[in-house]
């Protein structure tokens, strides 16, 4: 007679693969240690196949337990998304893990109108500028600025923002309104820097110039705070800039200078079937962004 595969067994192995450890996988489930092995032993019993190999550094997949992991993840998803449909009485539930960019604030409105639709599904969102892990960091889906250089995700086009150069009028009052870019190289500058940027240009097309800020941080907040203050100008995503420019508290320098726009795209795992509380998300975001438009 053949023993029968036990279902939250069988998550907890795929959720055991996925941290790469006992520990790992027992503070994102909140299951304890022992009992993840344990029922992970009576896996391999009811197989009768040695799913990991465990050492002090982790745990890894056999050549079996890789397989058995890449088929059995898919309909694990499935089911789990078909018990919810049927349980949840038509509401969505659960916990959503998202990242974003740091200082991004566009997306914070986006993220309450979310939950407001969706009360029952609890978000954590992570900000760094490190380029996440979706499956080392049990990440859902990650909000991407820029070009994208990577080939095992899904990448779906949201939309393009646009940096300004902006200034205070008290800083205009002193220097002058500069006409062009390298005008405004003379002026102070407060300029982005991360810890592994520190090359700093500005280029229209027509027009190159390299330039020295007084003050430099990863922080867009800071950014504001220093052009608001008079300090010095700055360049700003055009939704950072867009109220204080509306208020008068800020000028847009340069309006017909070629903007630097970048793309926003979300992704999520190639490998992963996309769960129902991904798929609200996705959706979400597209009809969200549709109104911005």
């Amino acid at each position: 007679m053949e023993s029968k595969v036990d279902f939250n067994a069988t998550k907890l192995f795929i959720a055991v693969v996925n941290a790469g450890s006992f520990s790992a996988a027992s503070d994102r489930m909140g299951v304890p240690i022992s009992t993840l092995s344990r029922k992970i032993n009576e896996l391999e019993q009811a197989l009768n196949v040695q799913l990991l190999e465990r050492s002090r550094h982790g745990v890894k997949p056999t050549y079996k337990g890789q397989q058995f992991f890449e088929q059995a993840r898919l309909g694990v998803e499935l089911l789990e998304d078909a018990q919810k449909s049927v349980t949840s009485a038509h509401k969505l539930q659960g916990k959503l893990r998202l990242s974003v960019p740091p200082n991004f604030s566009l997306w914070w409105d986006l993220l309450l109108e979310f939950q407001q639709r969706y009360p029952d599904i609890k978000v954590f969102c992570h900000s760094s500028e490190r380029v996440v892990d979706l499956f080392e960091d049990g990440v859902d889906v990650a909000l991407r600025m820029g070009n994208l250089n990577i080939d095992d995700v899904i990448a779906k086009p949201v939309m393009t923002v646009e940096s300004l150069f902006v200034a205070s009028p008290k800083l205009l009052a002193r220097y002058g309104t500069p006409k062009t870019l390298a005008e405004m190289a003379r002026l102070p500058v407060a300029g982005w820097e991360s810890l592994n940027h520190g090359f700093f240009e500005w280029d229209s097309g027509s027009e190159k110039v390299k330039y020295e800020p007084f003050f430099s941080t990863n922080n867009a907040q800071a950014l504001i705070h220093y052009a608001l203050s008079g300090m010095g100008v700055s360049q700003l995503l055009d939704f950072s800039a867009r109220p204080w420019l509306e208020s008068g508290e800020l000028v847009q320098l340069l309006p017909g200078t070629v903007k630097q726009t970048l793309p926003l795209h979300l992704i999520y795992a190639r490998h992963k079937h996309p769960s129902a509380l991904v798929r609200a998300y996705l959706d979400f975001c597209a009809e969200w962004v549709g109104k911005l438009k």
